[in-house]
């Protein structure tokens, strides 16, 4: 959860805190500015829905005790502990999407907190013009849902696509969600007419020991490497030709974002929301009906044999880029907390 306190919000910037269930580890992954607190409703790991009661009973204290005016939550599961808070203390609550609005990954009663953020939120922001949608027409919200993308970084120095690179990339926790297991079918397609390229998955998950037998069944362990968790993304997609996602379902993929800012041509399923906010089919990419691994197959090794159109999508990757300018995704952000101070 994002709080955000103290007084004069028409002169941006607030103060800020964040109010966390619990902290498992000592420091943050990414580091994080030291005028912004941090509060925790546990001091030790605590999960479970038989904490309800007590969890809403902690964080209206701390809604409470820092005068806490709006409440941010990063992950709309979240509303289930503040919205109950509104009557109370009268804090504003800003419902924010990270998946969309049809998946409820491991947690059924989401679409309930979907269902109550459209009544009683006072706003809702989604990663995608489609996911926006998709609330309008199904929850029929009374509240405002605005669509605020993730911002894409700039990378410098300036990446110089390598036209001569024979390696697919591809990244992401190796789950259900992402589709590695199709990736596997469709790289048993595609790698074995081409000896001279290889494909890498970044990244680690519970999937491994299956797709590490997909891949021996498949004959093409030399080719298609689970490389694991790494630290230096950039450098491989650098090093790369193209990269792959076969997710069965997004909110807004920051893969393909981190793809398109170091102008890597993508070859993506057109899943539900995402992909199609990120990638022009036919200018800087190849959009594939979900799925469909034989079509993936031909869209990529389309790209394998046409050198010049890999070289002519890495020319066009960031055509649309400002959407995902970090100024401008800012200004967005400050334009809804001005208008919800605004009724504070």
């Amino acid at each position: 959860m994002r709080s955000m306190t103290g007084g004069a919000y028409a002169q941006l910037p607030l103060k800020l805190s964040f109010i966390s269930l619990f902290e498992e580890n000592p420091k943050p992954f990414f580091p994080i500015d030291p005028r912004i607190a941090r509060h925790t409703i546990y001091p030790t790991v605590t999960h479970g829905i038989q904490h309800y009661f007590d969890t809403v009973r902690r964080l209206k204290r701390i809604v409470r005790q820092q005068h806490v005016d709006i409440l941010v939550d990063i992950d709309g599961i979240l509303d289930m502990y503040s919205l109950p808070l509104k009557r109370a203390t009268g804090v504003k609550v800003i419902s924010w999407e990270h998946f969309n609005y049809h998946q409820n990954p491991g947690v059924p009663y989401r679409r309930l907190t979907r269902r109550w953020a459209a009544r009683k939120a006072d706003a809702i922001v989604t990663l995608t013009e489609a996911d926006k949608k998709l609330y309008e027409d199904n929850a029929h919200p009374k509240c405002p849902v605005i669509a605020i993308p993730n911002p894409m970084q700039r990378i410098t120095p300036e990446p110089v696509y390598d036209a001569d690179s024979r390696t697919i990339i591809s990244s992401g926790r190796l789950t259900y969600q992402k589709g590695f297991d199709m990736l596997v079918d469709i790289a048993a397609r595609v790698l074995p007419q081409h000896p001279d390229w290889r494909w890498l998955i970044l990244g680690e998950g519970e999937d491994r020991p299956m797709l590490e037998e997909k891949i021996a069944q498949a004959g093409i362990g030399k080719q298609l490497i689970l490389k694991g968790r790494v630290d230096n993304m950039a450098d491989y997609y650098r090093q790369a030709a193209m990269f792959v996602m076969t997710s069965r379902f997004e909110g807004l993929p920051m893969v393909l974002l981190e793809a398109k800012a170091h102008k890597l041509p993508i070859v993506s399923f057109d899943c539900e929301t995402g992909p199609a906010e990120i990638v022009a089919d036919g200018v800087n990419g190849e959009l594939v009906a979900p799925g469909d691994i034989a079509d993936m197959a031909g869209r990529i090794d389309l790209l394998i044999d046409d050198e010049e159109r890999r070289v002519k999508y890495s020319a066009q990757t960031l055509d649309d880029a400002e959407k995902f300018d970090m100024a401008t995704i800012v200004e967005q952000w400050q334009r809804l907390l001005t208008m919800a101070s605004s009724v504070c």
